[in-house]
Order: structure tokens, then C-alpha cells, then sequence
């Protein structure tokens, strides 16, 4: 994706969805901290006191053509952020052919279409950049993530018991995977 695009949500408020770029370092780190502080937002890997990336990896991570890191973002605000990186693409074996992908969008804003455009441009990234499979990993009551998911395309193919703790309670981690048409 080399270009921003408008795009309306079912709510009528329009976003813009663009690369995230090492200059916006800031807004990323305003956003991980506003949806770590949501209580709607629990199902991700963000946890409070989270160290905070360096900038200059933070920097080198998003200018790496092997990895798509995407934000909508509702005026100046980022709202909603979709992370794609190859998995190992320096390896002969691997080649990149397969990308992890993973996205956190802000609860007023979910149900809207967002989560869906993310990932249509995700697929479309990747068949571009050679990428054959993609991952995402979710927490089992994150239920909307996973019908989401499941509506897209993508198959549980493994599950990780008692592999993480939101809220005092366990939970199992689902892995799925899509399998991309040229």
C-alpha cells in the first residue's frame, strides 16, 4: 500500500488508513497506551506497563519493506492498527512465504468494516510481496475477533491451552491461517 485511502465506516465516520510511518512513533505509542487503559480492548498482547519500543527500531521495524504496519486514523487521532511481518524471509527454506498478521482497534470503532478493509489490504499486500499463508493468534473469548477471521477466510489450525492470563482467568490462544490465491 504506497498510498492513503478514505474509508467510511458503517457508522458514517470516515477514517484514513495509511502506512504507519517511524514518524509517527508518538501517535503509536498515545495509541498502544489508550488501548491498553480500554477495558473493551483486553483480548490483544498490550499490557499495562508495557515497555515502550525504541525509537530506532521502531523506526528501522516500519521502514522494512518485509513488513506492513497499517493505522486508520480518525483525524489526528490513530484508532485502529494492523500489523503484517514475514516470517523469516532471509531464510531459503521459508522465503517469506508466510506473514503473522495481527490487529487492535479502538472500541468505538470496531464493528464498523475496519477490521475487515485491514485485512483485504493485508491479502493484498501480501500475494504482491510473495507471501503464500498467513497466521494471526487470538485469545478464545475474543469472539469477534475469531468469527471475524473465520468469515474471511481463515481455519483454526492449532490451539495453545492455558497459554496466557487476561483478567485472572486463563485462556487458550487460537492460531489461524489463511491460505492466499494468486
Amino acid at each position: 500500500m504506497n498510498r492513503a485511502i478514505k474509508f467510511k465506516l458503517k457508522n458514517d465516520k470516515i477514517v484514513t488508513i495509511r502506512r504507519i510511518r517511524g514518524t509517527d512513533y508518538d501517535a503509536v505509542v498515545k495509541f498502544f497506551d489508550k488501548a491498553v487503559r480500554d477495558k473493551s480492548v483486553k483480548y490483544t498482547s498490550l499490557y499495562l506497563g508495557q515497555p515502550k519500543q525504541n525509537k530506532d527500531s521502531f523506526v528501522a521495524m516500519h521502514n522494512n519493506p518485509n513488513n506492513l504496519f497499517l493505522g486508520a486514523w480518525y483525524g489526528q487521532d490513530l484508532v485502529g492498527e494492523c500489523t503484517t511481518i514475514k516470517i523469516s524471509p532471509e531464510n531459503p527454506k521459508y522465503r517469506g512465504l508466510t506473514a503473522e498478521t495481527g490487529t487492535t482497534i479502538l472500541n468505538e470503532f470496531t464493528s464498523n468494516g475496519l477490521g475487515n478493509k485491514f485485512k483485504t489490504i493485508v491479502e493484498k499486500w501480501a500475494v504482491e510481496n510473495g507471501v503464500h499463508k498467513l497466521y494471526a493468534e487470538v485469545f478464545h473469548k475474543n469472539i469477534r475477533a475469531l468469527n471475524n477471521l473465520m468469515k474471511l477466510g481463515y481455519n483454526i489450525v492449532g490451539i495453545k491451552h492455558n497459554a496466557a492470563i487476561v483478567d485472572k482467568e486463563l485462556m487458550h490462544i487460537y492460531t489461524l491461517e489463511k491460505t492466499l490465491k494468486k
